[in-house]
């Protein structure tokens, strides 16, 4: 009988002793994806950085000042070559664009002269402007005033003073080269007749418009 008691008590402790394995070998298991999963995690580097926003939503601004690159260019009321010419852009000068279209380039609001009609504005040919001021020389810039002014009455005995004031008068952007072409250059006054003294219209052709020259002094004033 005692043996049957210590055989009972044998496999008793024994059963305990599998129990309690089987228990911790499946906790371990049980935690064991967790711990996986955790260890799976890459930590950040400390070198990475963070791109900002707006620089990569940052754009180059688009170029809308342009200089005239050619002796003379058209100014159009359509973008075509067909269309009217309503005016002319010289040599230096700077305009702002207000559109881009298949090598055309609009400088002006458009226009409706009547219901119903076609919408006109001011478009240049691209070719001729540039986003960088051209570099005019001397011999250059003589040569255009020459043109100006080839039909400017007694032109050859007071050439030096017609180019000395017809520049001063366009730097200061009180005549434009438009004026000059109109004439042809400088007019001799019948007004004043006991002196060299000369005029020429800029920007119109009323007597408010007429600027005078006395070639002997050198001398621009208006009436």
């Amino acid at each position: 009988m005692k043996k049957v008691l210590i055989v009972f008590a044998i496999l008793f402790l024994l059963g305990g002793v599998g129990a309690g394995c089987y228990f911790v070998f499946m906790k371990e298991e049980q935690q064991t994806p967790q711990n996986v999963q955790e260890l799976s995690v890459t930590p950040p580097k400390m070198n990475d950085k963070v791109q900002p926003i707006m620089d990569l939503e940052s754009r180059v601004s688009e170029i809308t000042e342009y200089y005239v690159t050619e002796r003379r260019i058209n100014v159009y009321n359509q973008p075509n070559l067909q269309a009217l010419v309503i005016d002319s852009l010289y040599k230096g000068e700077k305009v702002a664009v207000v559109e881009k279209a298949n090598g055309w380039f609009r400088l002006s609001d458009y226009i409706l002269y009547e219901e119903g009609g076609e919408e006109t504005a001011e478009w240049v040919d691209s070719k001729g402007l540039s986003d960088s001021e051209p570099v005019i020389k001397e011999q250059e810039r003589l040569e255009i005033l020459d043109g100006y002014l080839q039909k400017s009455d007694d032109l050859k005995a007071h050439l030096d003073v017609f180019r000395n004031k017809t520049q001063q008068l366009l730097d200061d952007q009180a005549c434009f080269p438009s004026d000059f072409e109109e004439l042809g250059g400088w007019v001799r006054s019948v007004t004043y007749k006991q002196g060299n003294v000369y005029f020429i219209y800029c920007g119109g052709l009323e007597q408010e418009n007429k600027i005078y020259l006395d070639v002997d002094t050198g001398k621009i004033f208006s009436r």
